[in-house]
């Protein structure tokens, strides 16, 4: 019995100290930040050309601090560093001097990098550099998302539809370059009836933005349009035009929250289905089968990231004819909120609504589209 219980004494204290020696390790371990004469320990989670991102060792959450704040960065573990145009650095920080952070096995050896030719940089794992660094390497400049949803009823009324889209943006310093696509198609069949298509729409669009100033920027953009539904067998308008940012938070190279407004110029054409033209007021009463007009195109956008990643965007744009405002014009309103699920996959809500004052002769003029699915972003 005495053996037993000194054995058990003995296990628990071989216990406590390995309990003790770990919490010594992972103190030693922490990684340091210090700003404003104070060093905070912790662990940092990643950092850009604007500052670091560190989650300290007591308390929740995480404090991002501005590199004009910090006097000193040491890591323990590597960071896939990368800056300039195509350059990489994968080592941990062995400090921070002159606007520079020292990247290395060792602060002698160190790679000293400004903070302003930092595009991103992101801690590696105990395997190495996964597929997913690779490709934030070789794609740094790009961020985008893969979207799908679908919807299906089997009751007294049938439906069946799906979502599927992909947007890229290119953000490089002073320019933003933006490319996607969706295309949604749902039917409905109701008892005893034949099945009919209640969406049937493709739409695609392209843009680019350059900073001249810290508030005032040009833009090119283009987008065209396929919806059966409102009898368009196309709508093109191309724009080109000048925004002015009201309100903008840059987050990092990529992220951004911001307002902004823009005014421009645009040629909006309309063409519809054999049969379903506008219709003409004169004698005797015919259709024509397209509509085009220059329009002043007005326009707003806003982006803001919410904590825990959650995102949410809208864009307005209204776009009256410049000899006919008040009968041809073209007002979109677009909204998307996106909240993270399991990395890289996002829950997304999407919203449409567009007012056209002019469509075909049996079309509606307002339509609205709504859809929640999953988006993969990279």
């Amino acid at each position: 019995m005495r053996g037993g219980a000194e054995r058990t004494r003995g296990c628990q204290r071989t216990a406590v100290l390995a309990a003790i020696l770990a919490l010594v390790a992972t103190a030693a371990r922490a990684d340091e930040v210090t700003s404003k004469g104070t060093v905070l320990k912790g662990k940092v989670t990643g950092f850009s050309s604007t500052g670091l991102t560190i989650e300290p060792e007591y308390g929740k959450g995480s404090l991002v601090i501005e590199w004009k704040d910090v006097e000193d960065v040491k890591t323990d573990g590597p960071f896939q560093v990368l800056y300039g145009d195509d350059l990489e650095a994968d080592a941990p920080l062995q400090g921070f001097t002159d606007g520079k952070v020292l990247v290395g096995g060792a602060a002698e050896t160190a790679t000293a990098i400004p903070t302003a030719d930092i595009h991103s940089a992101v801690g590696i794992g105990p395997d190495g550099l996964t597929w997913k660094d690779e490709l934030r390497s070789s794609w740094r400049y790009w961020d985008g998302s893969a979207d799908f949803g679908l919807n299906l009823q089997q009751a007294t009324t049938d439906t069946f539809g799906f979502l599927l889209g992909m947007h890229t943006t290119r953000v490089k310093a002073p320019t933003r370059f933006s490319i996607g696509g969706d295309y949604r198609y749902s039917t409905q069949q109701k008892q005893g009836s034949d099945k009919e298509t209640i969406e049937d729409r493709a739409f695609g669009a392209i843009r680019e933005e350059y900073d001249f100033t810290e508030k005032f920027y040009v833009f090119g953009a283009g987008d065209v349009t396929y919806d059966a539904i409102q009898k368009l067998s196309i709508r093109g308008i191309p724009k080109l035009g000048v925004g002015y940012n009201v309100w903008e938070e840059k987050l990092d190279e990529t992220k951004r929250n911001f307002f902004a407004v823009e005014c421009g110029g645009a040629w909006v054409y309309e063409g519809y289905f054999s049969g379903t033209g506008q219709i003409i007021d004169r004698a005797p009463l015919e259709t024509r089968d397209h509509n085009d007009y220059f329009a002043v195109a007005f326009g707003a956008a806003a982006a803001y990231y919410f904590p825990y990643d959650i995102y949410a965007g809208w864009r307005f744009d209204y776009l009256p004819a410049v000899d006919n405002f008040t009968t041809d014009y073209l007002v979109r309103n677009a909204l998307e909120i996106s909240a993270p699920l399991i990395d890289p996959v996002s829950a997304k809500f999407s919203l449409l609504d567009e007012y056209n004052n002019n469509p075909a002769s049996d079309a509606d003029r307002n339509s609205l589209y709504l859809a929640f699915g999953l988006s993969i972003g990279w």
